[in-house]
């Protein structure tokens, strides 16, 4: 019998290993990709779609394996992924590239990582992970040389571990919320090449040893970072450096001479700091030099002749500070210049003649410096120039015909001058040109008859000498949306073809001499919310289509010489705010009701024909013929006496049934231990709290010391204008909801409905916030109220069957209870949608300016992105602490506001777009939870619905980081009662017993205990109606009687003259 020897035996299973092993692996890394899968999903609960089971992982989107089916690369990017990476992530150890970035991912990395020894490059950045940065999982990665978690939320102190990392290169811990100083340890990193540790919370001094970090060429430390002192002088010893990045962070002294060793040198970064004294000559030894930033800082001096050196300066922003002097000539032989920001200082004399012969120049900013002369002409030579503002100096002269050929010009503004002559008729046929602002100068001539421009939309003129007429082919400027033309010489017609112009929103043409009536076309402008037309010599009437302009919220026709009666049909203009029509001929009857209670006498004042409801006589401006006059006084005494016979045997047949209209109703949604007649006690002048979209709202004082807030609605409360009355019960009566105002009942009769809701003493958020007390509003209260609003309108949208779309979400319809908890209210413009995604026509906007959604605004189309749109103007509203309108200029939103602001910072990042918008009156807020509620808002605004998140997407991604933020919150989250529909909520919560109410076979509700209390005002207003009508017609005879009787002298004195007469 042969028997095998153990050493034959083992070199076979040897191989059997190395064959086992590889599939082993392999299976490995499926398993940990598939669990990465269930962890990281899409927006729709789908993600990473052909990672499955069925097909090699090696063929997975992103995966790279080697020859051994293990994974070495793993690129994830740019997905719309949610979750967290998992622990499974560590089984994947033969990684060498890890990409993970531009996702939504969240939470904390995985001590597993510290598995991944084998990598290389590691980028986690532009994600929203938390938690301190885990320096010991780096220790194993000896290899690593790529560290980059750019723009997430770690935070903590810097890990002093990678100084471990000895083949480190590009070390990336920018736009987190880490703390605490540089350690002075990291200057022993020596492989390091770059180093970016910006836009963080980092404190204390720049280490001066970081200059022993001799191969680092770009270093980015600044950017909302507070260091103390000011820039170390030893820097200069860093022979490598390429870019140095120090701006934003509070900077002080100033700029070291040592700079200058800086030999490779291209991008200098100093801005927004306090740095002072003047610009160091030495500064024109770095000869490589392309861009150089020391704007907003406290310099001063001139600009330093030495530095006609730079010949590579491609970008030099000087603005904000306080230097002087004039511009040197040399600036404008800059072969390579493109961007020269010289604003807010105070420069004098001319600019450069030369400026721009280079071709190259591309963005030109002198505002507000004491310039004068006249403007270059070669500003556009190469054809590059994008954007020219000149405005508040004092140049003269006329706009270069050059411009007007500038094809690549983007805004041109240069208002505040004292230029002159003819405005270049090219520059409103550019392609490009989105802004024109020439206002406030001494331009004379005509508008050009051939106007093209179609992408300008922003165009004024106003201020200006400018004569003619206004020329029809405005109408060709379809992106156009402001159109400012007042204080000018224009004459003639207003073109009708403007008004055919979908965006323009603004339009103001007064103080001209414009002679023409107002076109009906005005009516199709159906995006106007500010119309100007005062101070010409406009005639005929105000057109009735006017009242088709749903979002118009400023007109003002003051000082013209219109005629006709104001239309009726402007009362239903709800968004109507300011209306002047003062000092014109206006005749007639002043409408009343509607939105004209918004409006006093002074807005009518002037017009001698015209009579007001408080006018005892009105003017007469008719002819006087006795017996036109007679016939109709008959006509009128004959009306009224059929009328009162009528009315009161109408009123004797149907006493009973009046009567029984006069019965209030009171319909209760849970137990209520009062009744009818305490609710309508207190619907007294003094009692009133506020007027809402749909009524007045009283606050009342029940016999059982409970206060209840009363809502009477305006109008009748049946038929189809109910003024939002079915709206609100239908929707209110069947809701339970921890952060939605509660419906105790209604009380009603046939001409009126009261709604009883729960009492919320602390009034509104709007009124909080923006009152006297809203500096003591700080930032935990503030986060606390979103989330509970956020929590209300998710339940809405997602635990209601049909959803509901509140349509009017804005801060003054978020109520505060006795503990500030957030209540969303007012349903009077609630609208319900049977599919959820689908969008219903509405047939006008409903809603709060400055809330309304764009696609509501334009196309009346709604759905429950138009909600979210709403609440994410209301978090603005929490962070920077403004009104939604009001304070930023005619036009302009806080949505639009915000945008701007953040856009023109030179180097954005979210911390700093919050810091430039951030409410001043917050003292010790964490940043990390105003930034990622600035996310949120600005995702909820954007312009098209269906990038913005769901309001179930608002409410997780809030919570998310209740427990993440740099000062936790001490309060427990808002719990709310979970229904799939309305029908299981209309079961569950409230027993038949609770509700006293019995559903009656024709859907009426009924009380089990209905209260009969008479309205006893009305009977006095019967009485005093029927003695009205008799005084009329007492005062009709005497009016005739008084009419005819010079006429019946005049009849008698020529009959007695007549030859015909006989004794």
């Amino acid at each position: 019998m042969v028997t095998s020897s153990p050493r034959r035996i083992l070199p076979l299973c040897f191989v059997v290993l190395l064959l086992c092993s590889a599939p082993c692996g392999g299976h490995r890394d499926l398993d940990a990709l598939l669990k990465l899968k269930a962890a990281m999903v899409g927006p729709k609960g789908s993600g990473l779609e052909d990672w499955n089971s069925s097909s090699s992982h090696c063929f997975f989107s992103g995966v790279l394996c080697d020859r051994d089916s293990r994974v070495v690369s793993l690129n994830v990017s740019n997905i719309p992924l949610f979750g967290t990476i998992p622990a499974a992530i560590g089984l994947l150890d033969k990684l060498v590239n890890l990409e993970i970035t531009d996702d939504n991912l969240t939470g904390r990395l995985p001590a597993e990582m510290a598995n991944l020894t084998s990598l290389k490059h590691l980028n986690i950045s532009n994600n929203a992970f938390s938690g301190s940065f885990p320096g010991e999982i780096v220790l194993g990665m000896t290899d690593l040389e790529v560290l980059d978690a750019y723009n997430n939320n770690f935070n903590g102190t810097l890990p002093i571990q990678l100084v471990s990392l000895k083949n480190i290169k590009h070390l990336h811990l920018g736009g987190n919320y880490i703390t605490g100083e540089i350690p002075e340890d990291y200057s022993e990193i020596q492989s390091l090449e770059y180093l970016g540790l910006n836009g963080n919370l980092l404190t204390g001094k720049l280490p001066a040893s970081l200059s022993r970090l001799k191969n680092l060429r770009e270093m980015y430390v600044g950017y909302y970072n507070s260091y103390d002192g000011g820039i170390p002088p030893e820097l200069g010893s860093l022979s490598s450096l390429q870019v140095l990045d120090m701006s934003s962070c509070n900077l002080v002294g100033p700029i070291p001479t040592t700079l200058s060793l800086l030999k490779h040198l291209h991008s200098l970064f100093l801005q927004v700091n306090r740095l002072s004294g003047s610009i160091p000559p030495q500064l024109s030894a770095l000869n490589m030099l392309m861009s150089l930033d020391l704007s907003i800082n406290e310099l001063t001096g001139e600009i330093p002749e030495s530095f006609s050196e730079l010949k590579n300066l491609t970008l030099v922003n000087l603005y904000k500070n306080n230097l002087y002097g004039p511009i040197p000539k040399f600036v404008g032989d800059f072969p390579h210049l493109e961007v020269l920001q010289i604003w807010e200082n105070n420069f004098t004399f001319e600019l450069p003649e030369n400026l721009g012969r280079n071709g190259r120049l591309k963005d030109l900013d002198v505002t507000g410096n004491h310039l004068t002369g006249l403007i270059p002409r070669d500003l556009c030579k190469g054809g590059n120039l994008k954007t020219a503002i000149l405005m508040e100096n004092h140049f003269f002269g006329p706009i270069p015909e050059e411009l007007g050929l500038c094809n690549s010009l983007v805004k041109i503004r240069m208002m505040k001058n004292t230029l002159t002559g003819t405005i270049p008729a090219g520059i409103f046929s550019l392609p490009n040109l989105i802004m024109i602002e020439l206002n406030d100068n001494f331009l004379s001539g005509e508008l050009p008859q051939q106007i093209s421009g179609g992408n300008i939309g922003i165009l004024t003129l106003s201020g200006n000498h400018i004569s003619g007429k206004i020329p029809p082919a405005i109408g060709n400027l379809k992106s156009l949306q402001t159109l400012s033309l007042e204080m000018n010489r224009f004459s003639g017609e207003i073109p009708t073809e403007i008004f055919y112009l979908k965006l323009l929103s603004k339009i103001n043409i007064s103080a001209n001499n414009l002679s023409s009536d107002i076109s009906e076309s005005i009516s199709r402008c159906s995006s106007l919310t500010s119309v100007d037309l005062s101070g010409n010599n406009l005639v005929g009437e105000i057109p009735r289509g006017i009242a088709k302009l749903k979002v118009l919220s400023i007109l003002n026709f003051s000082r013209n010489q219109l005629t006709g009666e104001i239309p009726a049909e402007m009362r239903s203009m709800t968004s109507l705010t300011t209306l002047d029509l003062s000092n014109n001929n206006f005749v007639g009857r002043l409408p009343t009701g509607g939105q004209f209670l918004v409006f006093n006498d002074t807005s009518f004042a002037g017009n001698p024909y015209l009579c007001s409801p408080r006018r005892v006589q009105c003017p007469s401006f008719h002819s006087r013929k006795p017996f036109a006059t007679s016939k109709i006084a008959l006509i009128v005494i004959g009306l009224c006496t059929i009328l009162l016979f009528l009315f009161i045997t109408a009123y004797r047949m149907s006493k009973s049934e009046i009567q029984k209209s006069l019965v209030w109703r009171l319909t209760a949604f849970q137990r209520l231990d009062f009744g009818a007649e305490d609710v309508l006690e207190c619907l007294k002048e003094e009692n009133i709290i506020g007027k809402g979209g749909a009524g007045i709202v009283y606050r009342g004082s029940m016999p059982d010391g409970v206060d209840v807030a009363i809502k009477r609605l305006v109008g009748r409360g049946t038929g189809r204008n109910d003024h939002g009355f079915s709206a609100e019960i239908k929707t209110l009566g069947r809701i339970r909801h921890r952060n939605i105002v509660r419906l105790l009942g209604y009380v009603s009769n046939k001409d009126t409905n009261l709604l009883l809701y729960e009492y919320m003493p602390n009034g509104s958020l709007g009124e909080l916030l923006h009152g006297p007390k809203g500096g003591h509003l700080q930032w935990e209260r503030r986060y606390r109220i979103a989330v509970e609003a956020a929590k209300g309108l998710c339940y809405l949208h997602h635990d209601c069957s049909p959803l509901i779309i509140h349509r009017d979400v804005k801060s003054n319809n978020i109520l505060l209870d006795s503990d500030l908890e957030a209540h969303v209210a007012d349903f009077g413009l609630a609208k319900f949608l049977q599919d959820a995604g689908a969008s219903e026509c509405m047939s006008s906007v409903a809603g709060s300016y400055g809330y309304i959604a764009p696609e509501y605004a334009y196309t009346l189309k709604v759905d429950e992105k138009s909600d979210v749109y709403s609440f994410g103007v209301v978090l603005l509203e929490l962070i920077a602490g403004r009104k939604p309108v009001g304070e930023f200029g005619d036009g302009v939103d806080i949505v639009r506001w915000v945008r701007k602001t953040t856009s023109e910072l030179s180097q954005p990042s979210d911390a700093a777009s919050v810091l430039a918008v951030v409410d001043h009156r917050l003292s010790g807020y964490p940043l990390a939870g105003v930034v990622h509620l600035f996310k949120i808002a600005m995702m909820s605004v954007e312009d098209e619905s269906s990038a913005r998140p769901t309001m179930r997407e608002v409410d997780i991604s809030a919570v998310a980081v209740e427990d993440e933020i740099q000062k936790p919150l001490t309060y427990q989250p808002a719990r709310f009662i979970e229904l799939s529909n309305i029908n299981i909520a209309e079961e569950n919560i409230v027993s038949t017993k609770e509700r006293e109410v019995i559903e009656v076979p024709d859907g009426e509700p009924r009380n089990s205990g209905v209260l009969e209390a008479k309205d006893e005002i009305k009977k006095p207003q019967v009485k005093l109606l029927a003695f009205s009508l008799i005084v009329s017609s007492l005062l009709s005879l005497k009016i005739v009687y008084m009419l005819e009787l010079p006429f019946y002298h005049t009849r008698k004195i020529r009959d007695n003259l007549s030859p015909d007469c006989t004794d």
